[in-house]
């Protein structure tokens, strides 16, 4: 009897080992399916405010209202779910207590207002949010502290609360994954050395634990590609980072910095230039929309033209299918 029982739990315990592989293996071949937007420059300055809010309203308004254009590898689909806004820097011009303070409301404090993002927000900051007053240093550096403890605050809440996975402390460089997709935000740029121990080797590391077998990656940075914006990293730098996102399946790669929505390309990578987020000389305010579905991503500009949420798709647009 009692070898009975031990052949029966043994029995048992076979099939639940071999139901728990199944559902691994499945979750593993699983297809990202993932809508999100990623935004760039907002740079928030003295009151009163303009225009800040009017990117938040426009993207509260996308579900359910946005269609994928003929120019997408989606045409005719509506967005019925966004996951998340993830920022490519310059969330600041100056990060002033009053700056602050409105940015949090638009962006980081879920509300029944119109005017407060709805979705989780990612922030990423660039050479504004660091050096805001590069001519004067002892404000530059207190501003810089500033920006820094309203970085940490955020980043911590969102350990406590699990949305992030791994976090870099020198540069606040941070990494997530959500549906099947693998987001690694590395703020200015990778390598940069200017406020911080380099996060190339924590790059290195955490693509090593969370990307294998070949699932998707995001990475989202400031600096960007165009003639302009590579100027302000080194060389080495970029190569560097480039050896180590080269095994990995790196689906979308995000900047800002240039105030110019654009498609780049770096050693084969296609890099999105994200616009900046009010109307300024390079033309309406927009950000991007991108989805990743299987081996798949489109990318598109998005522009908002009022401050009720009416927006418009407009080229670059980005596609990817492999």
């Amino acid at each position: 009897m009692r070898l009975l029982n031990l052949l029966s739990s043994v029995g048992v315990l076979g099939t639940a080992l071999m139901l728990c592989s199944c559902e691994s293996k499945q979750e593993q071949h699983t297809a990202p399916d993932i809508t999100f937007v990623v935004a760039a420059d907002l740079h928030f300055d003295y009151l009163p405010e303009t225009d800040q809010f009017c990117h938040v309203v426009a993207i509260n308004k996308l579900p359910g209202t946005f269609v994928w254009p003929d120019s997408s590898l989606f045409a005719g689909d509506t967005l019925t779910t966004l996951s998340s806004v993830i920022i490519a820097g310059d969330i600041f011009d100056k990060p002033i207590p009053e700056a602050i303070d409105l940015c949090t409301q638009r962006y980081f404090t879920k509300g029944e207002s119109e005017r407060q993002l709805s979705v989780p927000c990612f922030p990423g900051y660039g050479n504004h949010d660091i050096n805001p007053f590069s001519k004067d240093s002892i404000a530059n550096l207190a501003g810089r502290a500033a920006a820094f403890q309203f970085m940490d605050s955020l980043l911590s809440l969102k350990q406590q609360q699990g949305e992030i996975a791994n976090l870099h402390p020198s540069s606040r460089s941070y990494s997530w994954t959500d549906g099947g997709v693998h987001f690694v935000q590395l703020q200015a740029y990778g390598g940069d050395t200017t406020y911080c121990e380099s996060n190339l080797d924590w790059l290195r590391d955490d693509l090593s634990h969370y990307a294998k077998a070949g699932k998707p990656v995001v990475i989202v940075q400031h600096y960007g590609f165009d003639k302009w914006a590579i100027e302000w990293w080194p060389q080495a730098e970029r190569d560097q980072l480039f050896d180590i996102l080269e095994p990995y399946n790196v689906k979308g790669f995000f900047v800002g910095h240039t105030h110019i929505a654009s498609v780049e390309s770096y050693r084969g990578i296609p890099i999105y230039q994200v616009n900046n987020a009010w109307p300024d000389g390079s033309g309406k305010a927009s950000f991007a929309v991108a989805r990743i579905a299987g081996n798949q991503l489109s990318v598109v500009n998005c522009q908002w033209t009022d401050s009720i949420g009416t927006h418009e798709v407009t080229a670059p647009f980005l596609n990817i299918t492999e």
